[in-house]
């Protein structure tokens, strides 16, 4: 028994060392059909081959997309947010909202990676701020810029540029006190769910909206678009948050944003005054006209009656175009 037991773990041994023998030689002979495969490549292909994807699989080897990346725990994330206004798509006076469509705009070493200095990732593969609108909103997130910091010798890392389409559907506080010449100013909060100043600082890169490639509405001009930095401080926190205020001005009025934002927009009155103001006019210069106009005979105060009534029923009419 115990010369058979033997026999079994000699056996046993000898199956161990041809595992590991096999192991080893599986390695070298993938890395010998990889380099025959580069070698086939052209010279830019195997630039591009070795260069870029040992720069992905380098800096994502060890790297979990779910943990806040700080090389300093003492320091915050700068993220610095911008925006590019494309669109007013409804401005609804009764709801008192506006939807508008807008752009919402890891280290290494160059010298190992053939010079490359800048790369795309997916967006999930990275961590990404919670940055969220105080309103509804549908966001579209895109692929990520990777932009090495070697250059710049901070020791803070790469720097990630995020770019992805939104539209947002923001709440307003309308004033038509003076329709159709209206001016109003609305206002939203851009700020993190979570995390407070010590850990995200956010900052605008410029204090203005792009509004370059801004599709003209046809009621509504945006007067100005700003951007407005504010840290508040919370009684259920010990840090203060950074809020990005967006102030929108159209003629029509203005938007806020923790980071605020202002958008003034202003209405374009033409259509209401031609459709609006000069028939409502024309209608109240007849009714007051035919009101103090003498009548001597029945017929002649039926008629006034007839005219009062008309009249009436008329400016109920253009009222309900309002």
């Amino acid at each position: 028994m115990i010369f058979a037991f033997v026999l079994l773990f000699l056996e046993k041994e000898e199956c161990l060392e041809e595992i590991q023998k096999t192991q080893k030689i599986i390695p070298s002979i993938l890395r010998k059909k990889m380099n025959h495969l580069k070698k086939r490549l052209p010279i830019e292909e195997q630039q591009l081959f070795t260069g870029h994807r040992r720069l992905v699989e380098e800096i994502l080897e060890s790297y979990d997309p779910t943990v806040h990346p700080r090389r300093d725990f003492r320091e915050s994330t700068r993220v610095n947010l911008s925006m590019s206004l494309y669109q007013i798509l409804e401005v609804d006076e009764r709801k008192q909202s506006i939807v508008v469509n807008v752009w919402m705009f890891l280290d290494w070493d160059p010298n190992k990676f053939e010079m490359i200095n800048k790369t795309i990732v997916p967006y999930q593969q990275i961590w990404v701020p919670d940055t969220k609108m105080d309103r509804r909103s549908t966001e579209a997130l895109m692929n990520a810029i990777v932009e090495t910091g070697y250059w710049r010798k901070d020791g803070k890392g790469a720097a990630v540029q995020l770019m992805f389409p939104a539209i947002y559907k923001l709440s307003c506080r309308m004033n038509v006190r003076f329709f159709p010449y209206d001016q109003q100013n609305c206002s939203f909060i851009i700020s993190s769910w979570t995390h407070d100043s010590a850990t995200i600082n956010y900052h605008y890169e410029r204090p203005t909206v792009n509004l370059l490639n801004f599709a003209q509405n046809d009621e509504w001009t945006v007067i100005s678009f700003n951007f407005e930095r504010i840290e508040q401080q919370f009684k259920c926190c010990k840090n203060p948050w950074t809020m990005l205020y967006a102030h929108l001005v159209y003629s029509f009025k203005l938007f806020e944003l923790f980071f605020s934002l202002f958008l003034v927009i202003q209405r374009k009155p033409l259509y209401y005054i031609v459709n609006l103001v000069l028939p409502t006019s024309i209608i109240t210069v007849v009714a007051v006209t035919g009101f103090f106009t003498p009548s001597s005979s029945s017929s002649e105060r039926d008629e006034k009656l007839y005219l009062g009534i008309n009249t009436l029923m008329t400016m109920m009419l253009m009222l309900l175009m309002v």
